[in-house]
This record gives structure tokens, C-alpha cells and sequence, in this order.
């Protein structure tokens, strides 16, 4: 039943994505973030979505008549075509196999690439907030399945993430929930429903059972970094506060004692195997970007026996569980500063965010998103010092939804509603065109 819904769904939207190609932004988005297919067996489980997705999409932006074609020079995305070039110059280089290499920059390479078409459709208000929904969903599914099964088996079940994905792992399911729990409270603020406000505060609550539930060391600092900064954005300091220790006792209180046990670990790190294979892959790691600091090793080429042995014999093998070691082992020191300089964009960003929409009633919006980006991101940098996802998409799509959300805020405060990529015939074509209801608020703006 599985596999025949999500055939009828792809055959449904593919041609949509031609007419209409944010719909094919979200729909390539859904399959990257969600995984649906994982989940499906059959024909559907097997055929390459994602490609489809993304070939009908590019066509789509290409052939319409009304999107902008010109993608916006901003510090990001000048950053992302330059990471895309820094990859591809270190490919050769890598000291993985040819075929591993390969594959796994061409993942990278077709997720920043997809990242500017995304920059360029992300036109209004409308459809930054159908990105949002449209991540939020993704994960969501599995913080409702995982925080279920977590709540009926009283915290005995670890959480994981969607199947082979970049998250699946626990503790990097812990970091992704941690970076949707902010987008989750900003759809909270922007609705007008009370059924739907009370709804996500139920879900950011099962999102922090969720956290807890994966049984990750570094995600409960995630938890404490996050939870404080909430109470600093907060206008309401001593709710907050109250609201927030609430929240995170009762979390705690309802894990098991096996639970409290793996959490004692931190203190006695020196003797927890985990632990140590960590530090033992960040010391690997530094000693390989000392001997490749310009070009690196290559992606996850700590895989590979012969590449441990080249620092210490006999090693075992892992990813290296750090952004930080990460991309600077991998991809060296010139590549780590970009990687550096999108996280940084994406903070000033909101920064540009919150100072645009300060006292402006009418963009409030924006403030909500500025502050909750800014906790995205820390949540983001925080879980990621411990983990190997230095390149997930999500994040960077938060980012890129951020910096478009720039240019919306200052085309609505100066009165203007069409995108600044259009031009003059395009405007007449779109004045011409009609009420296109099967859109709804995921169509350009009028």
C-alpha cells in the first residue's frame, strides 16, 4: 500500500513540478529530508526520486515563463557555488577509492547545486513558510513515530532517524530534532488557530522526549544549549524559564534507569569505548589534515583501513564524529573556511533578519523567524561538534530559506510584491495570468 501511494503521489506532482517548479522544490526536498521511499517496498522503494524530482524541477525552472531565472549574488550563495568548486578541485586527491569518492561528492554536489534553484524560487512569504511546514513534516514523522513508541515503552526504545539517511544514527537524529524544534515554534507563532498553536506545543514537547530518547550524551547538551537559548529570546523570561525547567524535569524524570546510566558516562568518559573511539578519530583526524591541509583526504576516506594506518597502525576505522574535524580532514583548510564562512551567513542573516523587522508590525514574521534561525543554528553547531554531519541538507536549507528571506522583508517594507528577478514582460505575463487555485499559497506572488 505503501510503495502504491507514493508511485500515485510522484506521477501525480512530476508533471506539476514542470508547470509549476516550486512545487518540484518541495517535492525533491520531501524525498531528500523524509526518505519516503526507505519506507516503501516494492517498485517505488527502488526508483531514483530524488533524480527524477530534481530533473523535472530544473526543467520546470527553466521552460516557466514567470519564475526568475537570475539566482540573487549574496554572501551565501556566492559561498555555496565556491564550496561546489573547492569539492570538486579535492576530489582528485582523495585518498578513498575512485568510485566511493565519487559517489559521494556527487551527493554533495547535487544537494548545494539544488540549494541556489531553491534561492531563487524562494520569492514570498508564502513559500518560505511552505519550506518550513515542508522540513517540519519531514521530521516530524519520525519524531511522532520514535517519541510514540518512546512514550509506550516508557523510554525503553533508542530513537533513530529516517533509513539510510545522513541522520539516520541516533545521536544525529537527536542534533536533526533539536534543529527543527525552533521551526516547529515559529509555525507555532505564525498561526492564527489555537488547535494548531496547541498542537505544535504537544509536539515540541514529544520532540524533546524525542532527544531524550535517543540515549545520546551529546544531544543532552544539544537539549540544555537549546532550552537556554529559548529563555534568552524569550520576552517573557520568568514563563519561560518556568515553562522551559518544567518541561525538560518532566523529560528526564520519565527516563528509565538505563537511560541515567549512559548519561553517567560523561562524567567516567575515560573508561566508555564510545568515548574513546572519538577522541581516538579526532586525533586521526587532525594528524590528517596536518599531513593534506590544503586539499584533505577526501570524503569519509576514515572508512578505510589504509587511512588509519597512515597514523596509527591497527586503528579501527570511523567517521570522524565532529563538523569541525570533518570537513577540515576531509576537504582542508581553504573548503573548511568556506563550509565556515555559509554557517556564518546564515547568523548574519538573521541578524539582518531581526534588525530589519525590529518595531515593524507589519514583517513581525521575520522577527519570529530571525530568532528562532539564530537557535537552529546554534543547535546546529552545538550537537555537531560530536557528530559527522557537516554537510546535511536540512541545515543548509535553513540557511538558504533565511538569506531569501532577506530580500522578501525589504520589498514588502518598501511596498513592493514582485520579485526582484523578474522582468518587465514577465510582470505583464504574470498580471496576465489568472487565479491559478491549484497552488494556493505555493504560487509566486500575484
Amino acid at each position: 500500500m505503501r510503495s502504491l501511494l507514493l508511485l500515485v503521489e510522484m506521477v501525480a506532482l512530476l508533471p506539476i513540478s514542470l508547470m509549476y517548479p516550486f512545487v518540484g522544490v518541495l517535492l525533491f526536498d520531501w524525498i531528500s529530508f523524509m526518505n519516503p521511499q526507505q519506507i516503501s517496498w516494492g517498485l517505488a522503494s527502488s526508483l531514483p526520486w530524488a533524480l527524477i524530482a530534481f530533473v523535472f524541477t530544473m526543467a520546470g525552472w527553466i521552460l516557466s515563463p514567470v519564475e526568475p531565472k537570475r539566482i540573487a549574488v549574496t554572501p551565501l550563495t556566492v559561498l555555496i557555488v565556491l564550496f561546489v568548486i573547492g569539492i570538486t578541485v579535492n576530489l582528485p586527491f582523495s585518498l578513498a577509492p575512485a568510485a566511493y569518492a565519487y559517489d559521494a561528492w556527487l551527493r554533495t554536489t547535487k544537494i548545494f547545486l539544488f540549494l541556489l534553484i531553491t534561492a531563487s524560487l524562494l520569492t514570498d512569504k508564502h513559500r518560505i513558510d511552505a519550506i518550513i511546514w515542508l522540513i517540519v513534516i519531514s521530521i516530524g514523522y519520525y519524531i511522532l513515530d520514535q517519541g510514540g513508541i518512546s512514550v509506550v515503552t516508557l523510554g525503553g526504545h533508542k530513537a533513530f532517524g529516517p533509513p539510510n539517511s545522513q541522520i539516520y544514527d541516533n545521536n544525529c537524529f537527536a542534533a536533526a530534532v533539536l534543529v527543527i524544534v525552533p521551526l516547529m515554534n515559529y509555525l507555532r507563532l505564525q498561526s492564527r488557530y489555537a488547535l494548531i498553536r496547541a498542537g505544535f506545543g504537544l509536539a515540541i514537547g514529544l520532540s524533546i522526549l524525542t532527544v531524550l530518547a535517543s540515549y545520546s550524551r551529546g544531544a543532552l547538551l544539544g537539549v540544555l544549549a537549546v532550552g537556554f537559548a529559548f529563555w534568552l529570546k524569550s520576552k517573557q523570561k520568568v514563563l519561560s524559564l518556568v515553562v522551559i525547567g518544567t518541561g525538560l524535569l518532566v523529560g528526564v524524570l520519565f527516563m528509565p534507569e538505563k537511560w541515567w546510566e549512559r548519561m553517567d558516562t560523561i562524567r567516567h568518559y575515560q573508561h566508555d569505548a564510545s568515548a574513546e573511539s572519538r577522541l581516538f578519530i579526532w586525533r586521526v583526524a587532525w594528524q590528517l589534515f596536518k599531513q593534506h591541509p590544503l586539499t584533505g583526504v577526501g570524503f569519509h576516506a576514515t572508512a578505510f583501513h589504509y587511512v588509519i594506518d597512515m597514523i596509527s597502525p591497527g586503528g579501527n576505522v570511523h567517521d570522524i564524529h565532529s563538523i569541525w574535524l570533518q570537513i577540515l580532514a576531509e576537504q582542508g583548510i581553504v573548503v573548511f573556511c568556506i563550509w565556515l564562512g555559509m554557517i556564518a551567513a546564515g547568523w548574519v542573516g538573521c541578524r539582518r533578519l531581526a534588525r530589519a523587522s525590529r518595531n515593524r508590525p507589519e514583517v513581525s514574521w521575520a522577527a519570529d523567524l530571525a530568532r528562532m534561525g539564530q537557535i537552529s543554528i546554534l543547535a546546529y553547531v552545538v550537537t555537531g561538534t560530536f557528530l559527522p554531519i557537516s554537510s546535511w541538507d536540512v541545515f543548509f536549507t535553513v540557511l538558504v530559506t533565511i538569506g531569501a528571506a532577506n530580500p522578501i522583508v525589504a520589498r514588502q517594507l518598501a511596498g513592493q510584491a514582485t520579485p526582484s528577478g523578474d522582468s518587465a514582460w514577465q510582470r505583464r505575463v504574470r498580471s496576465m495570468r489568472p487565479v491559478r487555485p491549484i497552488t494556493g499559497d505555493l504560487g509566486a506572488s500575484p
